[in-house]
């Protein structure tokens, strides 16, 4: 089967087998590969109500077909599983070498089940497995686990590692490969942890069979120059994905103080701009990819030394652990990255977690003794530091904030649900919902909880971004970013695309509508690797049938209308700043919600009918 390495890997962690079952087509031109496949694999094979750290459920490593194509922005794999944070679909991404590594081994996906009685690791090589001791590595940092796997397998191996978050089973842990690409969201890690299973590891020299290598290599060139002459790539390559704060900033909408400004007065400290001509070391870019958005940062002694191994912060953790817990040093955010990646626990929920207990604590919701003695005012760095290890560890506070924002905030009550930044408990990432209405509506509505990565930013519609063939018609051209106004169409064609990208699997960075490859030209690719035509309007449906069989597996664990909210802070007005006129009240969430049920071929209670299902092929 061109274009794939046509085998799952099917690992029973409690009875210490390992099987090789081949790749259906039917899985290939349904799904196409990663999200898709996942999806399909965990629908069927995980019962509602299954104990997301229990041995029935499932982690689930895949890649797509583009991976090994050098095609920029390729490179990439998804972790998936019953979510611990959510309690339903759960998954998370990450660039680098792990997912072309891993078909090169043989396999195009790895299904892990059971439970397993001592610490082991998966070692998968030339279309083989085996499960190792990992006894000595339980308790292990990321890079350390990592490295000594190394020596065990192979030098130019990759290996999916957890740290002491995902062992401890925070239900935001994450599993990391080449020590700082991060799948972040969901709690995967916790799942792997739960399974006793510290890493997989993979190693391959099998190369990437395709049906039209010429066509497939020209379209690589061409794709790599658009790379390298759009102007949001160039941005990125210059100073990385945090050369977006400066301009947020001045929309109004970098967060600060958990959700309660959208403008820093000392914003320039923490940009990208001022990370490039302070801290960074260089920049890093995975295989074939001209954009190398990547950052790694050196801070060779004081109190904030870092290990340059984990990387750099990005936009996203320059917000949480930065602007959002008010601290404006950039040696210090790198230092809570370095932590995180370390532990293996997601920036993002680790963050916004800290910023809505330093919220209770200016409150009097908290006091010292709730906090074992901590002093939780915005900005002090120490206790920032503190609260990373023991959320990781499960420790003191940090054993309530490591069950998530919507968990912890029911248990504490007082009014602090209303300022917990998060939907069906994944917190915020860093955009502001009230300077990008339709992003509100994505974060309300995304299968795994807050995302910005499963839908659209409304700026981009406010510059006239329009992609015709898969729907994105002059409607849309101009839309404010404040707007509800077709929001709810624009947002459910959003995520339909997100769904495909996330099963081909494709770089946001380089891909429409952040980059500039377009979706007929990856259906170009496709075509070109596998010898099945695949046109834009194929990719639509392979990812509307993606997002609603995510979606049903939420409906099965009770997910409805209900659960496609957004906090009562979304509703209040900012300060100050461009955007202090937008708030998204639960009316307009309603308005939006309604079109975008109705669009998508659902009932006014958020589950997909039977006729949808059907037209989608979704009728088991």
């Amino acid at each position: 089967m061109k274009g794939y390495a046509g085998n799952i890997l099917r690992v029973d962690l409690t009875a210490g087998t390992t099987e090789v079952q081949p790749l259906s087509k039917e899985q290939v031109r349904d799904y196409v590969g990663g999200r898709g496949l996942a999806a399909r694999i965990l629908y069927d094979e995980v019962a509602p109500g299954t104990d997301p750290l229990g041995p029935d459920n499932l982690f689930i490593l895949a890649t797509g077909p583009l991976a090994g194509s050098r095609i920029a922005g390729s490179t990439r794999h998804i972790t998936a599983c019953k979510s611990p944070l959510t309690g339903g679909w759960g998954e998370a991404n990450a660039a680098g070498r792990f997912g072309p590594m891993m078909k090169a081994a043989g396999f195009d996906a790895i299904v892990v089940k059971g439970q397993s009685e001592k610490p082991v690791y998966l070692y998968v090589t030339e279309g083989r497995a085996e499960l190792r001791d990992a006894s000595a590595l339980w308790g292990q940092f990321i890079a350390d686990a990592r490295e000594t796997i190394l020596q065990q397998t192979h030098s130019q191996a990759e290996v999916a590692v957890i740290g002491p978050a995902g062992e401890e089973q925070c239900k935001f842990a994450c599993v990391i490969s080449e020590n700082n690409r991060a799948a972040g969201r969901s709690g995967t890690g916790a799942v792997m942890g739960s399974k006793g299973l510290k890493a997989v590891a993979v190693f391959g020299e099998e190369k990437l069979r395709v049906h039209d290598p010429e066509r497939l290599a020209q379209l690589r060139k061409e794709i790599t120059q658009m790379c390298k002459e759009h102007p949001a790539c160039q941005g990125f390559r210059q100073n990385g994905t945090a050369g977006g704060i400066g301009p947020h900033n001045a929309m109004g909408m970098y967060p600060a103080y958990n959700f309660k400004d959208g403008v820093s007065d000392e914003i320039d400290k923490v940009t990208g701009e001022t990370m490039t001509s302070t801290i960074l070391s260089r920049r890093d870019s995975c295989q074939g990819c001209p954009v190398a958005c990547r950052r790694v940062v050196t801070i060779a002694d004081g109190p904030f030394a870092v290990d340059s191994r984990y990387g750099g912060p990005e936009f996203e953790t320059i917000g949480s652990l930065g602007t959002c817990v008010g601290i404006y040093d950039l040696k210090a955010i790198a230092k809570t990255n370095e932590l995180c990646n370390k532990f293996g626990v997601d920036t993002i929920n680790t963050g916004l977690a800290i910023a809505w207990a330093m919220e209770c604590f200016e409150r009097g919701i908290f006091t010292k003794e709730d906090t074992g003695g901590l002093e939780l005012t915005w900005g002090n760095v120490d206790v920032v530091l503190k609260l990373i290890e023991d959320i990781s560890f499960r420790r003191g506070l940090g054993a309530l904030l490591a069950e998530g924002l919507k968990a912890a905030s029911e248990k504490v009550g007082q009014g602090s649900e209303d300022f917990a930044l998060q939907v069906k408990n994944q917190a915020f990432p860093v955009h502001m919902p009230r300077g990008k209405v339709g992003q509100g509506l994505s974060f309300a509505t995304s299968n795994r909880g807050a995302c910005h990565t499963q839908g659209m930013h409304d700026t981009n519609l406010e510059a006239g971004k329009t992609m015709p063939d898969i729907g994105f018609t002059d409607k849309f051209k101009g839309l404010s970013r404040t707007s509800t106004e077709h929001k709810g169409e624009a947002i459910a064609l959003a995520q339909d695309l997100r769904a495909i990208q996330d099963s081909l699997i494709i770089c946001r960075f380089t891909s429409w509508d952040y980059g500039p490859t377009p979706p007929a030209m990856l259906a170009e690719a496709l075509t070109a690797i596998t010898g099945e035509e695949f046109t834009s309007k194929d990719f639509m449906e392979i990812g509307a049938r993606v997002f609603n069989l995510c979606r049903m597996f939420n409906v099965r664990e009770g997910f409805d209308r209900q659960q496609d909210s957004l906090p009562a802070r979304m509703a209040e007005k900012l300060p100050r700043g461009a955007t202090s006129d937008s708030v998204i009240t639960q009316q307009d969430l309603d308005r939006m919600l309604d079109e975008y049920y109705q669009f998508r071929g659902w009932s006014s209670r958020g589950i997909p009918t039977p006729q949808r299902l059907a037209q989608l092929g979704l009728t088991r």
